[in-house]
C-alpha cells in the first residue's frame, strides 16, 4: 500500500510540473519555441537580451509553476526561434510584440499576466501599450521601460529634493 501511495504522489507531482514544448509560427511565419511549465492562471516570463534564450529563466519558470502556468519562449532570432535571416527587417520590437500576441492567441488566453525581465520588461511593456486588453497583472524587473529618458527626469527629480549634503553623499 506504502508502494502505492508513493507512485500515486510520483504521479501527482509530474503532472502539476509537467513541462511541454513546441514551436508556433508567428504572423510572419517566424518560427516560436516555447516551453510551459505547471497549470493556474497563465504568467508568460519574457527574458531580457536582446539576443538571449529563455534558458536562464527555466527555473523561475519551474518554480513559479508551483502556483501558476509559466510559460517562457525563445525570443525571435535566438535558441531554438532560428530565423534565416537576421537583420532590421526581421527583428523590430513591433515584430516581436506580434511574437507574444501569437503565443497569446495560440494558447487560446482572453489575458494573462506577464513577467518582464530587463529588456523583456521593455517589450512587456510595449505589449501592453498594443494590447492592454490582454494584460492582467504585469511585472517589470530591472526594466528601464519604453523611454529611457525618464531615467533622468527621476533622477534630477531626487536630486532637487536632496540638501547639498546629501548629494555630496550621492
Amino acid at each position: 500500500m506504502k508502494i502505492f501511495t508513493f507512485i500515486i504522489c510520483l504521479f501527482v507531482v509530474s503532472v502539476c510540473t509537467a513541462q511541454t514544448e513546441g514551436i508556433i509560427k508567428s504572423v510572419d511565419a517566424a518560427p516560436i519555441y516555447y516551453r510551459t511549465f505547471g497549470s493556474g492562471q497563465p504568467l508568460l516570463i519574457i527574458n531580457g537580451g536582446p539576443g538571449m534564450n529563455s534558458n536562464g529563466f527555466e527555473n523561475l519558470a519551474r518554480k513559479l509553476s508551483e502556483h501558476y502556468k509559466t510559460i517562457i519562449y525563445d525570443q525571435r532570432g535566438t535558441g531554438k526561434s532560428i530565423l534565416p535571416i537576421l537583420d532590421s527587417t526581421t527583428i523590430t520590437m513591433d515584430l516581436m510584440i506580434e511574437d507574444v500576441e501569437s503565443l497569446r492567441k495560440f494558447f487560446k488566453l482572453d489575458s494573462w499576466s506577464i513577467l518582464g525581465h530587463s529588456f523583456g520588461g521593455m517589450l512587456a511593456s510595449y505589449y501592453a501599450t498594443k494590447y492592454p486588453e490582454h494584460i492582467d497583472k504585469m511585472i517589470l524587473s530591472s526594466s528601464g521601460g519604453i523611454d529611457l529618458g525618464l531615467l533622468s527626469y527621476v533622477n534630477d527629480a531626487i536630486s532637487s529634493k536632496l540638501s547639498s549634503e546629501e548629494k555630496k553623499i550621492r
